[in-house]
């Protein structure tokens, strides 16, 4: 049988090199028809735009009050203040501010080196 590439190494560097410029064809096409999707996509708004719609029902959101503005049952100020006092026990809180970035890779660091072998 008599084929087109033969079996030897020059067969072998033939289809490699086919096979490259191949790629080339195909990574192109790719390319070529991902650059008709931002035409596409403007396409597909104007033929909505020109197609008429019917107008969208306007729907109304129920007027809430802001979460300060609202009541909290005190029965969850209780659970809360419960809650805090059994996690604290005796201490008392000063105040509550944010903390520094130092503080906290500081707390990182010291937990990090508690993994480290001992020698």
């Amino acid at each position: 049988m008599n084929s087109l590439i033969p079996d030897t190494l020059q067969g072998a560097l033939l289809l490699s090199l086919i096979d490259f410029f191949l790629s080339f064809v195909v990574i192109s096409f790719i390319g070529l028809v991902l650059s008709w999707f931002p035409l596409l996509n403007r396409v597909g708004t104007w033929v909505s735009h020109k197609r008429p719609s019917a107008p969208a029902p306007k729907k109304t959101a129920p007027v809430q009050a802001p979460v300060a503005d609202q009541e909290i049952p005190i029965e969850d100020v209780v659970a809360i203040a419960a809650a805090i006092a059994a996690m604290v026990g005796d201490h008392h809180i000063l105040r509550i501010e944010p903390h520094s970035t130092e503080w906290s890779t500081a707390g990182r660091i010291a937990h990090h080196h508690s993994h480290l072998p001992k020698h």
